[in-house]
């Protein structure tokens, strides 16, 4: 019986490491392993998706930008993930920026062969669209989000965010990095992140922010961080 190969050493992706042995053999061939740099912008809106990327670990954002270049964050992708369904989805434009937000490496491919690949079905292909939809439930909740809720309960959800890809307690993440993240100014940042160094919830120092009480911060945050983290854990058990 063809079942997943039990590392798939060179990926450490969920989604390849999801992949039966056979399948994963016949892809590896069309991946390299590339570093991604914080900071690195893969694609900007309007940009020819040329390639995808399947990351091992950091975290990619999907950036929503507008004309006098003011941005907001609508998604995050970790090692679950993949960035370039537009490929899967025959579009080939990126709908919006992604960024680097923790560095990595990544398994890249060319769009024209992940889509040969996804085009002859089986599991990749099964994993990909359901990712899609993962994804899809994340990018609209995002929207509610940004909309309703206090900066407070989105910081507090971005952080619980990206702790859950970083796997680490300590992340170095400057106060403007996060403010172009949110969408706000970097004094709201500051103000917010003093109230949660005061409660005990964060530790902010140097470019570094380190989590101290998660459970305190998961109080904090809106409900969107619980309802997308639900249909992510059900997309992973899958």
């Amino acid at each position: 019986m063809d079942t997943p190969k039990e590392s798939h050493a060179l990926s450490e992706n969920r989604i390849l490491a999801g992949l039966p042995s056979a399948q994963y053999e016949q892809l590896r061939r069309d991946l390299e392993v590339v570093r991604l740099a914080q900071g690195k912008i893969l694609y900007n809106a309007g940009d020819t998706v040329r390639y995808a990327y399947f990351p091992k670990g950091g975290m990619l954002s999907l950036l929503s930008t507008t004309q006098d270049g003011r941005t907001i964050e609508v998604g995050s992708i970790g090692s679950e993930g993949f960035v370039g369904i537009p490929v899967i989805l025959r579009v080939n434009k990126a709908p919006y920026q992604v960024m680097v937000q923790l560095p990595s490496q990544a398994m890249r491919i060319r769009g024209d062969l992940l889509r040969e690949a996804f085009n002859r079905g089986g599991k990749l292909q099964d994993l990909l669209l359901r990712y899609t939809h993962t994804l899809l439930s994340q990018v609209t909740q995002s929207a509610t989000c940004n909309r309703f809720h206090t900066v407070e309960e989105r910081l507090c959800r971005w952080l619980l965010v990206t702790h859950d890809c970083a796997q680490l307690d300590v992340l170095a993440l400057t106060q403007e990095f996060i403010s172009h993240m949110l969408g706000v100014p970097r004094t709201s940042v500051t103000m917010i992140a003093s109230t949660l160094q005061k409660s005990g919830c964060i530790r902010y120092k140097r470019g570094r922010i380190i989590i101290l009480d998660r459970r305190m911060l998961e109080a904090s945050a809106c409900e969107c961080y619980r309802l997308v983290r639900e249909e992510m854990v059900t997309f992973l058990a899958a």
